[in-house]
């Protein structure tokens, strides 16, 4: 990666982390912006926007940010114009459309359907990051939320099962992960 490319991660880096001052991880007592990195770290590949894409995924859902205000941020920080929509677009697709907000009528499991039906429409990188993501979520669930975590690898091995355009090597590993997990659960 060459200067210019490492000068706007950190720019970005040093931004995201701006954004999320003061917020938490539900329970763990950690800075939410170390779990934003971790997807990012994780995702992230040479010569691709991964890297950013999982650095911003959560914006747009848990900060102030919008598209504006991140697309003049990624702006500053370097990104030139193609890039910059790129990112959007794809941290766009990992921001929830169906929302108790949007959609007050729907009952939260045709929400939640509706939802996973979306994202297997959207960008492979999108997807690399949302395999990511939901590797982190899982090691918070296992440690954090014991009750709920059989049904959450259940429904995320099945989102992954279909969720099938992103990078194949991390795609194995969040399904790998998630079936072990299971059958440790069942073993028990």
């Amino acid at each position: 990666m060459d200067d210019k490319n490492q000068r706007a991660r950190k720019l970005l880096k040093d931004w995201v982390k701006l954004q999320y001052r003061g917020q938490m991880i539900k329970k763990s007592g950690k800075p939410y912006f170390s779990h934003v990195l971790a997807v990012a770290e994780m995702a992230d590949k040479p010569n691709s926007l991964r890297f950013e894409i999982g650095l911003c995924h959560d914006l747009l859902e848990d900060t102030d940010v919008t598209t504006v205000l991140l697309d003049n941020a990624l702006k500053m920080c370097g990104y030139d114009k193609v890039q910059r929509e790129y990112i959007t677009i794809c941290v766009l697709e990992l921001t929830d459309h169906f929302t108790r907000t949007g959609f007050p009528d729907w009952r939260k499991k045709e929400r939640k359907q509706k939802e996973a039906e979306r994202l297997l429409t959207i960008h492979p990188d999108a997807q690399t990051v949302k395999y990511c993501d939901l590797i982190y979520n899982m090691r918070w669930m296992k440690k954090y939320d014991q009750k709920g975590f059989e049904k959450y690898l259940i429904k995320k091995i099945e989102l992954v099962d279909a969720l099938d355009g992103g990078d194949p090597e991390l795609r194995k590993k969040a399904l790998s992960l998630m079936h072990k997990e299971l059958k440790v659960l069942d073993a028990n």
